[in-house]
C-alpha cells in the first residue's frame, strides 16, 4: 500500500525535484515522438527543458543519497542532462536538426529513465512509497519498462538510419519511366 505521507514530510527541493521530473515524462511523448514538427512542439519542448534543467539543478539540492555524502553518481547525470540540453539548444539554432534530435532523444531515454530506475532501488523513497510490501518489484517494473524503452529506441534508430541511407543513395524513391 502506498504511503504519501513519506512525500508530504519530504524537503521543498525533493518536492520541486519530484514535479519537474515528472512534468518532463509527462511532455516526453508529445515533445519527442510526434511526427509533425511545428509550434506545438517548440512551445512543449521549452517547457521541457525547463523542466529538465529544474530537475537537473534542484539534483544539487539533494544531498547523502544512500549514505554517498554529497555528490553521488546522479549528480553526475544532473550535469550530463545540463550538458545535453545546452548541446541539443545549440544544435538546433545552428540548423543542425539530426544532433538536437539525437541529442533529446537520448536525454529522455537516459536521463529520465535511468533514475526511474534507481529511484526504486529498495529502501529509496520511492520504494518505500510505492513498494513498502514488495520492494523489489518496483525495481523489476521499472527496469522492465526502461528495458523496453531502450529496445524500442534501438530497433527504430536502426529503421531510421537504414531509411536515411536508403533516401541518400536514391533507393527510397519512387521511379518513373
Amino acid at each position: 500500500m502506498a504511503s504519501i505521507s513519506l512525500f508530504s514530510d519530504a524537503p521543498p527541493v525533493l518536492m520541486i525535484h519530484v514535479t519537474a521530473a515528472l512534468s518532463a515524462l509527462a511532455l516526453t511523448p508529445m515533445v519527442l515522438w510526434r511526427q509533425r514538427r511545428g509550434r506545438l512542439h517548440k512551445v512543449c519542448g521549452y517547457f521541457w527543458v525547463t523542466f529538465m534543467a529544474v530537475t537537473a539543478l534542484s539534483a544539487f539540492g539533494i544531498s547523502n543519497i544512500s549514505g554517498t555524502g554529497w555528490f553521488s553518481p546522479l549528480h553526475a547525470l544532473a550535469v550530463l542532462t545540463l550538458w545535453s540540453l545546452w548541446y541539443a539548444i545549440r544544435a538546433i539554432r545552428r540548423g543542425d536538426v539530426e544532433a538536437h534530435r539525437r541529442a533529446l532523444r537520448n536525454l529522455a531515454t537516459g536521463g529520465l529513465g535511468v533514475p526511474m530506475v534507481l529511484i526504486f532501488l529498495p529502501g529509496r523513497r520511492f520504494s518505500n512509497t510505492f513498494f513498502a510490501d514488495t520492494p523489489w518489484l518496483g525495481l523489476m517494473l521499472a527496469g522492465a519498462v526502461f528495458a523496453a524503452i531502450a529496445l524500442w529506441r534501438f530497433r527504430r534508430s536502426g529503421q531510421q538510419s537504414g531509411q536515411r541511407a536508403d533516401q541518400r543513395s536514391g533507393r527510397g524513391q519512387a521511379t518513373t519511366r
